[in-house]
Order: C-alpha cells, then sequence, then structure tokens
C-alpha cells in the first residue's frame, strides 16, 4: 500500500525525460514523491488529467521584469502573474534595472523586494564588468552573468554605461572572472561599429519600415561578435550561452555548428520563431525585432526541432504602447515585446502542429534551462524533482486576447492568433498558481532559485556523455 500523498495527477499523459507515459503522479510537500502507470497511487486531494497533458513547467531563462526602476512598463507582480498563467513555473531575470544589478548590495535589495510579489520562482541573473562582485553575488544565488556587447542606442538607457563591455580586454578579464564562479555567461552579440552603420545606412536613405529595423540588428559582418565571443570562451575552459540569437543574422545558426565542432562550450537560446514580416503591416514597431522572412523562420523552427537550439527564452521586453509606437518614426521604438505568457503556448501549437515532437518541447522549455543554470530542483517530471507541472487541454483551441493578459505592458504581437492546445492548470510545486488563464493563487507563493555549487555548467552534448 502506498502512502497518502497530499496530491495526485491522475489519469494523465506524462511529458516525461523518457518519453510519454499514461499514468500518475504523486506530490508530497511539493515534491514528486511518486510516479506510476499502475493506478495505485493515493492522495488526499486527486485531479484528473484524463486526456491531457502534464508538462514540467517552463523555465524562462531570459525574461525583463523592470523591478527596480522602470515599474511604470513591468513589475515582478505583473509579470510572474504573467507567467504562471502561461505555464512557466521559474523566470530568470536580467540585470538591466534601475540601478543595474552590478554589486552584492544591489543584487540583495532586488532579490528580497521581488520576492514578496513573485507567483512564480525566479533566479537572477548579475551583470556588470566589477569582477571584483563576482564571488560575493554569486553567494547570493547569481544563476550566471550577463554580457552586454552592444551601446544602446536611446541615451535614455541609464544602466548602459555599466553592463556593456566597454572593450575586449574587460570581456576577456569577466569570462574568466565569471568562469570562476561556474557561471554560464549569457552573451547579447553585436558589433557595435557594424550594426551602428548599418542603423545609419537605413535612416539616411529615409527608411521608416518596421522590417529594416528588424534587419539593421542583423549584418552578416556582425556575426563577427559570435566567433569572437566564441574563441575568448573556449581559450578559457568558459560556458558561452548566446541569448535570442534570432537577434542576429541567420549566419548565427551557421556559426555556432562551427563552434560546437571547435569544442567550445556553447549553449543557444531563441524566442519563439513566430513573427513573420507580412505581420508588421499591421503590427508595425510592436513587432520589432523579432520578425523574420518565412524562409527564414522556417530555419529557426528547424533548428529547434533538430536540437540544435538548447532552450526557448522570451527575451520578455513589455514596453508602454506610447514607447512602443513613436509617432512615425519605427527607429525610436526600443526592441522587444510582451512574451511569457504566450511563449509555451506558442511552443504547444508547435508541437500539435506536427514542427516539434514532445521530447524537444520539455527539452528546449524545461530541461535545458534547468540544466544550463544548474537549478537541480527543477526542469523535469522525475521523482524528488518539485512538482512544477503544467496541465494542457490538447484538443482545446484559443485565441490570444491581449486584454486578457496579465503584463502590464497590456498588449502583445499574438493579439487574435488562435493556437492549438490550452493551458488548463499550471502548479507550483504543488500548488494550483493558475487555472484557465487566470491567477488563482491568493497570496505570492514564488521562492528565488539557487544554482547548484556542485552541478557543473555543460552542454547538452556533455551531459549525454556523463
Amino acid at each position: 500500500m502506498n502512502a497518502l500523498a497530499d496530491l495526485v495527477i491522475a489519469n494523465g499523459t506524462l511529458a516525461l525525460p523518457s518519453g510519454a507515459m499514461r499514468g500518475d503522479i504523486a506530490v508530497k510537500r511539493g515534491r514528486i514523491s511518486a510516479i506510476s502507470s499502475a493506478r495505485e497511487l493515493t492522495g488526499s486531494t486527486v485531479i484528473d488529467a484524463s486526456g491531457k497533458l502534464v508538462l514540467p513547467g517552463a523555465i524562462d531563462m531570459h525574461v525583463h521584469f523592470r523591478e527596480p526602476g522602470f515599474e511604470h512598463k513591468e513589475d515582478f507582480r505583473h509579470g510572474t502573474a504573467a507567467a504562471a498563467c502561461g505555464g512557466v513555473t521559474t523566470v530568470c531575470d536580467m540585470p538591466n534595472t534601475h540601478p543595474p544589478v552590478t554589486a552584492p548590495g544591489r543584487f540583495a535589495d532586488k532579490a528580497e523586494k521581488v520576492s514578496q510579489t513573485a507567483y512564480v520562482d525566479f533566479g537572477l541573473w548579475a551583470g556588470g564588468f566589477y569582477t571584483e562582485h563576482f564571488p560575493a553575488m554569486a553567494a547570493l544565488g547569481a544563476v550566471g552573468l550577463k554580457v552586454y556587447m552592444n551601446r544602446p542606442v536611446r541615451k535614455t538607457d541609464p544602466y548602459a554605461g555599466e553592463l556593456s563591455m566597454p572593450d575586449d580586454a574587460t570581456f576577456v578579464a569577466v569570462i574568466k572572472a565569471a568562469t570562476a564562479q561556474n557561471w554560464p555567461i549569457s552573451v547579447h552579440l553585436a558589433n557595435p561599429a557594424l550594426d551602428e552603420a548599418k542603423r545609419e545606412a537605413f535612416i539616411g536613405r529615409g527608411s521608416i519600415d518596421a522590417i529594416d529595423v528588424c534587419c539593421s540588428y542583423r549584418s552578416t559582418e556582425s556575426v563577427e561578435a559570435l566567433s569572437r565571443a566564441a574563441l575568448f570562451a573556449r581559450v578559457h575552459g568558459a560556458h558561452l550561452h548566446v541569448a535570442h540569437i534570432s537577434l542576429n543574422a541567420i549566419e548565427a545558426l551557421d556559426a555556432v555548428v562551427e563552434e560546437k565542432n571547435r569544442g567550445c562550450k556553447i549553449t543557444v537560446e531563441i524566442v519563439p520563431p513566430a513573427l513573420e514580416f507580412s505581420e508588421l503591416s499591421r503590427l508595425g514597431p510592436k513587432g520589432i525585432p523579432f520578425a523574420h522572412s518565412a524562409e527564414h523562420l522556417e530555419r529557426y523552427w528547424s533548428a529547434v526541432a533538430s536540437g540544435l537550439i538548447d532552450a526557448i527564452a522570451t527575451d520578455h521586453a513589455p514596453h508602454a504602447l506610447p514607447e512602443k509606437q513613436p509617432e512615425n518614426n519605427p527607429w525610436n521604438a526600443p526592441p522587444g515585446y510582451p512574451g511569457v505568457e504566450t511563449s509555451l503556448p506558442i511552443m504547444i501549437d508547435a508541437l500539435l502542429s506536427g514542427r516539434l515532437t514532445l521530447e524537444i518541447l520539455t527539452r528546449t522549455t524545461s530541461e535545458n534551462p534547468a540544466r544550463i543554470l544548474r537549478l537541480a530542483e527543477k526542469g523535469s517530471i522525475a521523482l524528488g524533482k518539485d512538482a512544477d507541472l503544467v496541465l494542457v487541454d490538447p484538443a482545446a483551441e484559443w485565441v490570444v486576447d491581449e486584454t486578457k493578459l496579465h503584463s502590464k505592458a497590456g498588449w502583445s504581437p499574438f493579439h487574435g492568433r488562435r493556437l492549438k492546445g490550452r493551458i488548463m492548470a499550471t502548479l507550483l510545486r504543488g500548488e494550483i498558481v493558475a487555472e484557465n488563464g487566470e491567477l488563482v493563487s491568493k497570496f505570492p507563493l514564488g521562492k528565488q532559485v539557487r544554482p547548484s555549487r556542485t552541478l557543473p555548467v555543460t552542454s547538452r552534448d556533455e551531459a549525454r556523455q556523463v
């Protein structure tokens, strides 16, 4: 006879690391305590998941929840509510806040503040080039280091001076110091001189086309930045994690393959490749910068399906709508859009449309992010893991309605899109936090996640050899 669990999720199709299985999950004290196909588990509460997919909660490695300093755009209360309703149970927030997270005091202050309003678990990235602060921020639980190779074109970004690499000598010193902390190094790739020259060339021709704004980030020559960062990483044994690879030219995919073949410890994330250039006639600047030609979108989907892309990460970048729609000048629009609530649904739609396998879906949205960030208690449906789970009705269809989403931004480039599969419930450590697109937590349950100090940072290929 099995001990009575706190919760049993019964009769679901479970997305296990070994493959799909019809069965039950038992939860005890917030952890997965048993998995069975024999319908023998008993619990004080039972959720019937017949006809439902049961996925591990998604981990979004790359969000901007704007707190502290830019709460008019977003905050942790709204951002994590959106995450919960979108099936994301762990988010990792970037350091480009005001003040930027470049010192242990700022890190500790931010962690304490946002922990009071987080509806899902959260990690925090460290930033900057003050290498003397890295050990203390690692001790406080930083999941890794974010490095910006670009120079923001807007003078209103008060954090830029403390986060962008001023030169390659500093970049190399940062890579060495971050590697000493066993951190993955998330890099915003850019060659500022080339990128700015392309931007100015478009503006000089009088372009006010949102497609040109997207293309201004993607000069083929600027792929050099990936090769340069990878060289530095190889020399110093660092783990290079490429942020939002679809911000760059499509040739960056080929460069990743080349760097893997050279032995670089490199992982790659992508924003769900779901916006076509043709949609910018309707969206305008709201689709900048992650809209692409149909041909390139197919290449990105193929890269996800083949396993070349390690993680789906949204770069959730909520901007107030007036900022995102500057009058008659898309060049003044800040890049990015809110995506944390629609990311997993878009990936589920891709699964049900035949673009992806269930294995690739769970690897890219959960398993690989947990592995890259060394989150030992997260990432899969397995014994002892946190019971972070998402129940999906694969037979349902729904239409994205930006008025019902939870980001403070209040808009979405995917408004009106019909998607297959509906998230019915999101569980955080065995507690239902969202149902049918609505937040149900009476108070925030989120906790800070910290990387394991004993697990190594590995690439997918290295993990398979262990």
